[in-house]
């Protein structure tokens, strides 16, 4: 194998496997092979295998001297009483050079026909980009498609884009359990399932039921999981998005918002959410199935700018500094240019959570609803808990979300979370979490 490159070494391997275990065959030395190239092969729209092709050395028609070593092999198999395995080699070397020659130009044919249509079914509809940070970095473990306890995916069947975030609640880490564990479980659900074309392109929210179920029987807890999931048809140029808790999304066309998602809440605070809890907790948590997301389906045009975030996205930053960035990348096409937007969004997120002197949009929703100083949190924090003591046993209205139970200790609840200022008695300031940005540009 000296001298070979890795790329050869790998395809010599794949090669003597294929010739089996015969005997007189391992005298073959895998240096011996040369390997010609590949071209791949198109199943439906989409490369689904490589075909190789490859020669032993000295059998070429090209005027290379023959080597010894064939003689040698062939007495070898004449002894063994196998003289028709060296015809029928000889057979497999010419069909797979000739098989991957016409491939090859049945390809080129293909790049270069006159319908430009057919080649554009291939390219991708959407230019994506996404940006994210950990609530702690110190201890945030880098996965891949994770920041934090929240997840994200993009993936591809045929003509359909389909983009999702979710979000893992953090409360649960009190019990020594990773909420990460689950949103992720639940994209990289999703993202299979797509990509094996196991969905229905215009039913987003029965792409989430079928993770659920999936996670449901594989017999684990799921630990509230907000999720916002969108599927992009080009060729009906419909978007049809699937949307559970305050995860969500955005459009924006022509420096307007012309749709976005509707915050799903049982009260202030408290999302809607799926989960199913370990035993032993069910009576502290509200638990939401597939089928209450929250379903639309929306025109895109090309240009159109999408995007799908993270409740610390849209707890922290305004829709006005939100809108000023994504009408900077209206119509681009550039991923390097859509990063730097979808950066300075997670960027932007990330320095107001911490800002104790900002009037998040957290902070004003608390405020709308009566919550304005540290005492009244403290009030309602009581109250949540008593109600959560006497019955939260029903899903819904009556019971505390776990999340909210125990970040309520030491004042430590999702309402002071927020980044306030303590020689004050009222809310300011943004509510540290972690942030996810997937930002995506419409190509039609």
């Amino acid at each position: 194998m000296v001298g070979k490159t890795k790329r050869e070494r790998i395809v010599n391997e794949n090669i003597r496997q294929e010739l089996g275990v015969i005997p007189a065959l391992k005298k073959i030395e895998a240096a011996q092979l040369i390997w010609l190239g590949h071209v791949e092969r198109m199943e439906g729209e989409r490369v689904a295998v490589q075909c190789w092709a490859w020669e032993l050395e000295g059998d070429s028609p090209r005027g290379r001297p023959r080597n010894r070593w064939k003689d040698g092999v062939q007495e070898v198999l004449k002894r063994k009483g196998m003289q028709n395995i060296w015809r029928l080699r000889e057979s497999i070397v010419w069909t797979g050079r000739l098989l991957s020659r016409a491939l090859w130009n049945g390809l080129s044919n293909y790049s270069n026909c006159v319908d430009p249509n057919l080649n554009r079914r291939n390219e991708s509809r959407i230019v994506s980009a996404v940006c994210g940070f950990p609530k702690e970095l110190a201890n945030a473990k880098l996965k891949r498609g994770q920041f934090g306890d929240d997840a994200w995916f993009t993936a591809r069947y045929k003509s359909s884009e389909v983009i999702g975030v979710a979000d893992g609640v953090g409360g649960w880490r009190n019990y020594g359990i990773d909420p990460g564990v689950f949103s992720n479980f639940l994209m990289r659900t999703c993202e299979r399932l797509v990509l094996c074309g196991r969905f229905v392109p215009t039913e987003p929210a029965g792409l989430l039921a079928r993770s659920y179920y999936e996670l449901l029987e594989s017999k684990q807890p799921i630990l509230a999981v907000l999720l916002s999931v969108m599927v992009l048809n080009p060729e009906t140029r419909t978007a049809y998005a699937a949307n559970i808790g305050d995860s969500g999304f955005v459009l924006v066309r022509k420096g307007e918002v012309v749709h976005r998602s509707e915050e799903q809440q049982h009260y202030f605070n408290t999302p809607f959410q799926l989960s199913l809890p370990p035993p032993g907790h069910s009576g502290l948590v509200l638990s939401d199935r597939p089928e209450s997301a929250d379903t639309s389906n929306f025109t895109v045009e090309d240009g159109d700018v999408i995007l799908l975030a993270t409740d610390g996205v849209f707890d922290n930053v305004p829709d006005h500094l939100l809108l000023s960035e994504l009408c900077k990348v209206e119509g681009e096409r550039d991923p390097v240019k859509l990063q730097g937007v979808a950066n300075a969004i997670a960027l932007m997120a990330r320095s107001l959570a911490f800002d104790s002197t900002f009037m998040s949009p957290f902070a004003k929703n608390a405020r709308d609803n009566g919550i304005d100083t540290l005492e009244q949190c403290r009030i309602y924090t009581r109250q949540g808990e008593a109600m959560c003591s006497q019955g939260a046993e029903q899903r819904r209205g009556r019971g505390v979300h776990t999340y909210f139970k125990q970040r309520t200790q030491q004042y430590s609840c999702s309402l002071s979370t927020l980044s306030v200022m303590r020689t004050s008695s009222s809310f300011l300031g943004g509510k540290p979490d972690d942030i996810t940005v997937l930002l995506a540009t419409v190509v039609l």
